[in-house]
């Protein structure tokens, strides 16, 4: 039987006075693909924002493996739990190389070889090696969000939270960045997926649900 790796208890987030959810419990074990959908504006983002504490001014307690992630020093958490952006967040003065290493180098460790080794590797598994020492804006919505998944895995976190990876790609695009989600699935890694792709959530997902001001309710569609 897989442990429970993640549990949110009562979280609740308010703008101001504005309710934005209340009451989210949620239990994660290992391997699990839980997928969150809901009326745009109703707080999944900013959701996934909590449990990685880039939002830190929420009601309730959320936990990794036991420990209150409050406890838990914000860099070492951000590497346990990893999130790729809906808008790629990649850095568009550095390329696709660098992007990839800064993390392996400035927080990991790595020396700069052992880290290109592993971006090298990564970057034939996403088959975007030809664009190793292109800028992100020289390269398409599916492949900025493939680099973008790509430098993620490389931290090697323990969950990864999906924030509408593929909203602002075209259908080719979305093809792409579905299969290596796909593949993330098969691998048997924890995954957090915010998406308005409903028909592929359903194929992936261990469990769907739905966020609304009242919480969230399992979805048995």
């Amino acid at each position: 039987m897989k442990n429970e790796i993640l549990r949110l208890q009562n979280v609740s987030k308010y703008y101001k006075d504005e309710l934005i959810f209340k009451n989210v419990n949620l239990s994660i074990k290992k391997g699990e693909v839980i997928s969150i959908i809901g009326k745009s504006g109703c707080g999944k983002s900013t959701l996934l924002k909590c449990i990685n504490r880039l939002e830190d001014d929420y009601e309730g307690i959320i936990t990794l493996n036991g420990i209150n992630t409050d406890a838990i020093d914000l860099t070492e958490l951000r590497q346990k739990i990893g999130m790729v952006f809906q808008d790629y967040n990649l850095f568009e003065h550095l390329t696709v190389m660098d992007n990839l290493i800064i993390g392996l180098t400035k927080i990991k460790g790595y020396s700069n070889i052992k880290a290109k080794e592993m971006a090298n590797n990564i970057l034939k598994r996403i088959d975007l090696v030809d664009k190793k020492d292109k800028y992100p804006d020289e390269l398409s919505g599916g492949q900025k969000q493939r680099v973008s998944i790509a430098r993620t895995l490389l931290m090697k976190p323990e969950i990864i939270l999906l924030d509408e990876p593929t909203s602002a790609l075209d259908k080719e695009m979305k093809e792409s960045v579905l299969l290596l989600i796909n593949e993330l699935v098969k691998e048997d890694m924890t995954l957090i997926i915010v998406s308005h792709e409903e028909d592929f959530v359903k194929k992936v997902s261990d469990k769907i649900y739905k966020l609304s001001k009242n919480g969230l309710i399992e979805s048995k569609e």
